[in-house]
């Protein structure tokens, strides 16, 4: 039963796992696209949510929409806004593989409230920096019947920990055996015997 309870536990945290990984990957389509300006430089953001989910990773993407000489560098930041309580955290990306000079990432959103992706751009044409407001929200709760399936768990356990020894002790007692310790000569020495009881 307790390697059941193990199994069941292991693959919560997995699917957990799976959907956090699965956050970070943009999808087909964007959610939104803003046109935005960062100094010299035009670009398009795309966020693959919206709004934000707390506690997830937002994917976003980032193309210059007019050529550009040379080769741009970036910096991406998410920024939580007025009252929220977190801290400035950096965004991973890589190099889209489909757009020159383009950017795929995923910026962190720690809790839920108005947030802002910034993106700092470096080129020949100088730095620019640009701020695109996001709205994180907390996942919808559990249902409330979920919650306390999940929460007397324990409970279901032990309740099946205890039938089981009872049904234990009842088929013991239907077999009508005991054994009994029985002493060979005075040497100290025991043997088992066993007992037919009527």
């Amino acid at each position: 039963m307790l390697l059941i309870i193990g199994v069941v536990g292991l693959g919560v945290v997995l699917i957990d796992l799976v959907i956090s990984i699965a956050a970070t990957f943009p999808g087909t389509t964007p959610a939104r696209v803003d046109h935005v300006t960062a100094g010299p430089y035009h670009l398009a953001v795309s966020l693959y949510t919206n709004p934000a989910n707390a506690g997830y990773a937002l994917a976003f993407a980032v193309a210059p929409t007019q050529a550009v000489d040379g080769s741009l560098t970036y910096h991406t930041y998410s920024l939580p806004g007025q009252g929220v309580d977190a801290t400035p955290i950096r965004a991973t990306f890589h190099a889209d593989p489909n757009v020159r000079n383009g950017i795929q990432g995923a910026a962190e959103i720690t809790v839920k409230g108005p947030w802002t992706l910034q993106v700092t751009v470096n080129g020949s044409a100088g730095q620019g920096v640009a701020n695109i407001s996001i709205t994180a929200t907390a996942l919808p709760p559990i249902p409330v019947w979920l919650g306390w399936s999940i929460g007397f768990v324990p409970f279901y356990a032990l309740c099946v920990f205890f039938v089981m020894q009872l049904s234990h002790d009842k088929k013991t007692e239907q077999t009508g055996t005991e054994h009994m310790p029985v002493s060979e000569g005075g040497n100290g020495v025991s043997t088992r015997a066993t007992r037919q009881t009527t």
